[in-house]
């Protein structure tokens, strides 16, 4: 089975470090709430057959703590132009209200460049051992339209996404294939997947696939809880994986 796989799990976070609770601005029910609402919840346990083969790197953080997904020059970051919602947000999910003081903004950027020196650092191994590296972007994503979201926005079941010049071909046909008979989104209702920093639009030997998973899928009406499908879902990316042992992907 080849490697060269590496697999991403940005948002299945959901801890804040307790000296920075203080600088939210919501109460600690619509704190809690918003934290789990936008926590891709659960992925960590659906791609988990994936994360332990392959390797790869892991937030533990809310997103609502810092976003690893979005660029670091907020100045690139289109979701903080609209919405501030860059790497750190400003701004609350569930209803349109300021999230927090940005005292500590300089302090919570070692936790997004560690989480992205990770990555590169985990590139490179994977370059070195297999001379290529493909990132799985393992996500989620709600059935219910945020507040910055087009009312219009179409939801599939599942979204593939990729840009052009670091696409893993094979590994998009497998997603299909696996997910054949579900609703399937090519970068709708999201674009792209990430590619390290330190190789993006640069070494074309790094491919990245973003997998999104809409949580109607898996979750109850609530996005709290498992639905008795969920473990449906789960086969399915085990599936993948057994896919990996396929000769021509070596």
């Amino acid at each position: 089975m080849s490697k060269h796989y590496l697999i991403h799990l940005p948002h299945s976070g959901t801890f804040i470090p307790k000296e920075f609770r203080g600088d939210y601005l919501l109460s600690t029910d619509e704190l809690t709430k918003n934290i789990y609402e936008y926590c891709d919840l659960y992925t960590d346990e659906l791609f988990d057959s994936l994360f332990k083969t392959f390797g790869g790197v892991k937030s533990s953080y809310s997103r609502l703590f810092f976003d690893p997904e979005r660029f670091g020059d907020d100045s690139q970051e289109d979701m903080h132009k609209k919405y501030r919602l860059g790497w750190f947000y400003e701004n609350a999910i569930l209803a349109k209200k300021p999230l927090r003081k940005s005292d500590n903004k300089s302090i919570i950027r070692e936790y997004f460049d560690n989480h992205h020196k990770e990555l590169n650092e985990k590139t490179e191994q994977k370059l070195a051992l297999y001379g290529h590296c493909t990132v799985i972007d393992c996500h989620s994503f709600s059935n219910e339209k945020y507040w910055f979201l087009d009312e219009n926005l179409y939801l599939p079941d599942i979204c593939i996404g990729f840009e052009d010049n670091h696409i893993d071909k094979e590994l998009v046909q497998i997603i299909k294939d696996e997910f054949k008979g579900y609703d399937i989104g090519i970068n709708i209702p999201y674009a792209g997947s990430l590619v390290p920093t330190n190789y993006w639009g640069k070494d074309f030997r790094v491919k990245s696939v973003m997998i999104e998973i809409n949580k109607k899928l898996y979750l109850e009406s609530d996005n709290i809880r498992k639905s008795k499908n969920f473990n449906v879902i789960k086969d399915k990316i085990d599936n993948i994986l057994a896919r990996f042992t396929s000769p021509e992907l070596e």
